[in-house]
C-alpha cells in the first residue's frame, strides 16, 4: 500500500509501503489516541499492519511514529478522515481503492461526546449522530466489498454500556423517538450526554442489522466471510471523549482519573485504563478463537466475554428503520454497497 509523498510527510515516517501481500491490514478509526491507539499498537505488535484514520493528522503522525518505533517502519501508516463529512469518507475510500489496500479488519472506534450544541456535521446532521453512527455506517458499506475480497475479515463496532438503561452508568437513559429526530436534534432541549447515549444504541442496532444482512446475502459455509461484533470498552478516563468538557473536568479526566482507573480496574471491570480496553478490542480482531463469532456483544462488565446487550438493542424494526434512514441520510447509492440500498 503505497502512500503519496504528502501522506508520508504528514506521517513523519520514511516507510511508504505497507506490504499487503505478506501482512494483513487493519483500519482503526480514531486510532491516534485512547483505546484506538492501544488497539492499533497491540495489532501491530502481533504482526498486523495498521492504518490509522482520523481528522487530526498531526496526532496520527505521532501515533504512527510510536508504533513504528516498536514494531518496524512498515507496521503503521495514517490517512485523513472526517467521519462527519460524507465527501471526506468517499475520498478516503477512493484513496484506499487507488492503493489497493488489502483490508482484512475494520475497527469503528472514533467517537465524540459534546457538552454544547447541537453542532452540525458538514452534511447538516447533529454531530454526535453523524460521527458516532452515520459516518461509520457509510464507511462500512463502502468498504464491505474490499473486506470480502480479503476474507475472512472482521469488523468491530465500539459501542458502550451507556446504551443499557439497566446499568448504572451515570448517564441519561435512552429515550429515542424517531431516527430523524436523532439526526436533527432540537436546539431547545439538546443534551450532549443523551445524544451520546443514543449514538451508542445506534451502534448496537447497526451491528445487529449488518449481521442479519451479511448472513442473508452471504450464507456461511463454515465460518462467516465477514464477522461483525460490538465492543464496550467501559469507562476509560483519558480518552478523547472529554475534549469538549470544561477545563477543570478535562484536567480530572485526563490527569487524575486515569490513575484511579489503573487502581480500580482489577476490582471494577467497568473502569479501565486505555491499554487494557485497547488490548481487549484488538483481541476481537486477532484472536483465532473468535473467527466464527458474529453478531455478538462483548461488554466490559463481563471482562469482555460475550453477553447480551440491552433489550432495546435487539429491536429489529428499529434497527431496520435506522438502516433505511442511514441509507437516505448518507446518500448511499445503488452499486456503492454489496447490499441493496434499502
Amino acid at each position: 500500500m503505497r502512500f503519496s509523498s504528502a501522506a508520508r510527510r504528514a506521517s513523519g515516517t520514511s516507510a511508504d509501503r505497507m506490504d499487503g501481500a505478506t501482512r494483513v491490514v487493519a483500519l482503526v478509526t480514531g486510532g491516534n489516541s485512547g483505546i484506538g491507539f492501544e488497539c492499533a499498537r497491540d495489532l501491530a505488535r502481533s504482526g498486523w499492519q495498521v492504518l490509522i484514520a482520523s481528522r487530526d493528522r498531526r496526532a496520527s503522525a505521532a501515533a504512527v511514529r510510536r508504533i513504528a518505533a516498536e514494531s518496524g517502519d512498515d507496521s503503521a501508516a495514517e490517512l485523513g478522515l472526517d467521519l462527519g463529512s460524507t465527501r471526506s469518507i468517499r475520498a478516503f475510500v477512493r484513496e484506499l481503492a487507488a492503493r489497493d489496500v488489502p483490508l482484512r479488519a475494520l475497527v469503528c472506534n472514533a467517537g465524540l461526546q459534546l457538552g454544547r450544541g447541537p453542532l452540525r456535521s458538514a452534511d447538516g446532521f447533529e454531530l454526535t449522530f453523524a460521527v458516532n453512527h452515520l459516518g461509520h455506517f457509510l464507511l462500512v458499506n463502502l468498504l464491505l466489498a474490499r473486506l470480502l475480497a480479503h476474507a475472512p475479515a472482521r469488523l468491530v463496532v465500539v459501542a458502550s454500556g451507556v446504551h443499557d438503561p439497566e446499568l448504572r452508568t451515570g448517564m441519561p437513559k435512552p429515550r429515542v423517538t424517531t431516527i430523524d429526530a436523532l439526526a436533527a436534534a432540537d436546539a431547545a432541549d439538546f443534551d450532549g450526554r443523551l445524544a451520546y447515549v443514543h449514538s451508542k444504541l445506534c451502534n448496537l442496532w447497526f451491528t445487529y442489522e449488518l449481521e442479519r444482512r451479511l448472513a442473508a446475502a452471504f450464507p456461511p459455509n463454515g465460518a462467516p466471510r465477514i464477522t461483525v461484533n460490538a465492543f464496550d470498552p467501559g469507562l476509560v478516563p483519558g480518552s478523547g471523549l472529554a475534549r469538549d468538557y470544561p477545563a477543570p473536568l478535562r484536567f480530572a479526566w485526563n490527569r487524575v482519573l486515569p490513575v484511579a482507573a489503573r487502581l480500580l480496574s482489577p476490582v471494577l471491570p467497568t473502569i479501565n485504563p486505555a491499554w487494557k480496553s485497547g488490548r481487549a478490542l484488538a483481541r476481537l480482531v486477532a484472536d483465532p478463537a473468535l473467527g466464527g463469532v458474529s453478531g455478538k456483544y462483548f461488554p466490559s462488565h463481563t471482562r469482555w466475554h460475550e453477553a447480551p446487550s440491552s433489550d432495546a438493542s435487539y429491536d429489529a424494526e428499529r434497527a431496520r428503520a435506522l438502516w433505511e434512514a442511514s441509507v437516505r441520510m448518507s446518500g448511499l447509492e445503488p452499486g456503492e454497497s454489496v447490499f441493496a440500498t434499502s
